[in-house]
Order: C-alpha cells, then sequence, then structure tokens
C-alpha cells in the first residue's frame, strides 16, 4: 500500500513570464467532458478566480456533470449544455445566457470549445494540440519533461502557469467546508467501475470487506454504483448480512452523500474522484491505470496497488488473467482500513 503524495505537487518553477494574459473580465472555461478529468481542473479554475477576484468566471459544462461545478464557490455561473448537443446548439445556448465573453479557454476538444469560436469570442486560449488548432487564436504549449510520471493535475497548472498566474499554491487544492456530519459515520464502497472490467477487484472480495464493516457495527454502510455499474452492487448486495444501504441516486444527492461520508473503499474510477473532491478519505484499488499519474487528488487517500509486469496497461478489459487485481488481497484492503 502507497500512501498518496500530498495535496499540492510541486511547483515546476515560478510563473510563466510569456506574453500571454487573459484579456477582460468575462471568461469562459470549457469544463472536460470526464467528471475525473473535471476534477482535476478544479486547482486551476480556483488558481485563475485568485487571479482575477474580480472578474467573471463561467464554466461551460455538460449537463450530467454540473452538480460537480457547483459545488466550486469560485465560480460565478455554470452554463450547462445537453451531452449529445452539436456545437451549434452549445453555441445558441452561450449567446442566449448574454454574457460579454472577453476570453475563453479550452483544455480539450469538446462541443463548448467549437461554440467559442462560432460565437467569435475575441481571445481563446487552449492546449497547443492539433485537434485544437482551428477552434483558438492562441495555443498555450505545455512541455512534458522527461523523468517520473507526473499527476494528470500538472497539465492543468502549467497551462495556467504559461498565463502568469501562480497556481501552485494550498490554497487552490483545499476542499470546500464539509456540511455537518452525521452522529453515526459512514463508509461507502463502490464495488463497479466506470473505467472498464479491468479496473474492478473480486466481487467475493468486497463482500469481506462489507460484511466486517457491517458486523463491527460503528459505521452505516452505503454501497453505490459506479456510473452504469448497478450490476455489480446488486451482486454484492445478495452476498450481505445485516444493515447496509444501496444508493441509488443522482449526481447532485451523491455529492451529498459523499461529502457527509468518512471513507470510501472502491476500485479507480470516477466516484473517487468526486469523494476526494469533497473531502472525503478514499481507499482507491489500482489495477490497469497509474496511480501516480490519476490518483484522486488529495494527501489523506491511501492507494492499494500491486505492480506486475504488464501495468499499467490502461485497458477496459484484461486480455490475460486480471493478475493486478487478483494480486490485491483482502488483508490488504483491511489493513488500509484499520489504519483510517
Amino acid at each position: 500500500m502507497t500512501n498518496a503524495t500530498p495535496t499540492m505537487p510541486e511547483a515546476a518553477t515560478t510563473p510563466d513570464d510569456s506574453s500571454l494574459r487573459l484579456e477582460g473580465d468575462y471568461l469562459a472555461i470549457a469544463s472536460p467532458p470526464e467528471i475525473a478529468e473535471a476534477c482535476f481542473s478544479v486547482p486551476a479554475v480556483r488558481a485563475i478566480r485568485n487571479a482575477l477576484p474580480q472578474g467573471t468566471l463561467v464554466i461551460v459544462s455538460p449537463e450530467d456533470i454540473v452538480p460537480l461545478w457547483e459545488t466550486v464557490p469560485e465560480i460565478d455561473q455554470v452554463i450547462s449544455y445537453p451531452s449529445s448537443a452539436s456545437a451549434r446548439k452549445v453555441a445558441s445556448i452561450i449567446k442566449d445566457s448574454q454574457v460579454p465573453f472577453d476570453c475563453s479557454i479550452a483544455w480539450q476538444e469538446t462541443p463548448a470549445t467549437m461554440a467559442f469560436a462560432k460565437n467569435k469570442i475575441s481571445q481563446r486560449l487552449g492546449t497547443s494540440v492539433k485537434s485544437l488548432s482551428k477552434w483558438i487564436t492562441e495555443p498555450v504549449e505545455i512541455i512534458t519533461e522527461v523523468g517520473p510520471i507526473q499527476h494528470r493535475v500538472r497539465d492543468y497548472l502549467l497551462f495556467v502557469e504559461k498565463l502568469g498566474i501562480n497556481a501552485f499554491l494550498p490554497e487552490n487544492f483545499q476542499p470546500s467546508l464539509r456540511p455537518e456530519q452525521p452522529e453515526k459515520p459512514r463508509v461507502i464502497i463502490v464495488p463497479g467501475s466506470d473505467f472498464g472490467p479491468s479496473a474492478e477487484w473480486p466481487i467475493d472480495r468486497f463482500a469481506i470487506i462489507a460484511q466486517a464493516i457491517i458486523d463491527n457495527g460503528t459505521h452505516d454502510l452505503y454501497l453505490i454504483p459506479s456510473f452504469g455499474k448497478n450490476g455489480r452492487t446488486l451482486k454484492l448486495a445478495q452476498r450481505l448480512t445485516g444493515r447496509f444501504k444501496v444508493f441509488e441516486e443522482d449526481l447532485t444527492d451523491t455529492l451529498e452523500l459523499l461529502s457527509t461520508s468518512e471513507a470510501l473503499i472502491g476500485n479507480d474510477g470516477s466516484l473517487p474522484h468526486l469523494a476526494a473532491h469533497v473531502g472525503t478519505q478514499c481507499i482507491v484499488l489500482f489495477g490497469p491505470n497509474e496511480p501516480h499519474w490519476k490518483r484522486p487528488l488529495g494527501k489523506s487517500h491511501k492507494i492499494i496497488r500491486e505492480q506486475v509486469p504488464c501495468s499499467p496497461c490502461l485497458l477496459d478489459k484484461c486480455p490475460l488473467d486480471h493478475r493486478c487485481m487478483q494480486s490485491i488481497s483482502v488483508e490488504m484492503v483491511l489493513n488500509a482500513l484499520e489504519e483510517e
């Protein structure tokens, strides 16, 4: 078991002294469409807010992850669009908001990125990649240094530093204030993963952990399906006896439950990133992914991973014997839980 690295990644340098600067007071930022990536972008968004305290900061986001952005108080407004919307439709939604945008930021190619161009926002900053070249006016080049694997959050932070903004500050990584906690603490288990079956620990081992929590009686146990993975949650529920709850609600209610829970135990997937975002401690089981690159943000989380010759393969489905997840024992997880 390896402890997660500190909340604030080590700063590469002082803020960049290039000529790139945000122009104007009204800024639109295209949210990454994936939950994990959106979580990784939050510290960069906070850095921008700190640099532009009087500006108007708007996130343009797919509607299914809007509840995440509604937990970020540094945002002035969220403009939502249907996940299946075309760039033309998103451009219309942005225009109808009547916000006089001076500049925009795009980290990835999304319908919002293209909509910024269609609405002729004068300064359109974006990552210096080919897929964005025709939609932006000013490319921001991030140079990845050769060496140890760096966390994905650094890409967002370095982008912001290219704009002369100091991004590597502790306050950019602090979760929002947590609500009042229940008298009896809660533990959440997430037996599935929206990152694919190769990221999933065996159900029978989750059952041992879950039953131990139930039998101990000191915590209320909640089982949450990972997005699109309710089948594994139901299979786990069928193996348990005693009191527990299967929680299947929308993202807003899920964020509320996560923020009022003591800990989450689960596979590498979107839900641990959401839990980390609201300040909940996580025990995350990693298999095909690389934790040094994509672990949840925060220093309190525990990462359990058994390095095998074929990892990280980054595959959705294992072509071999799933040895990376099979190598994680029940004892490893119980030991991590006892240390909480």
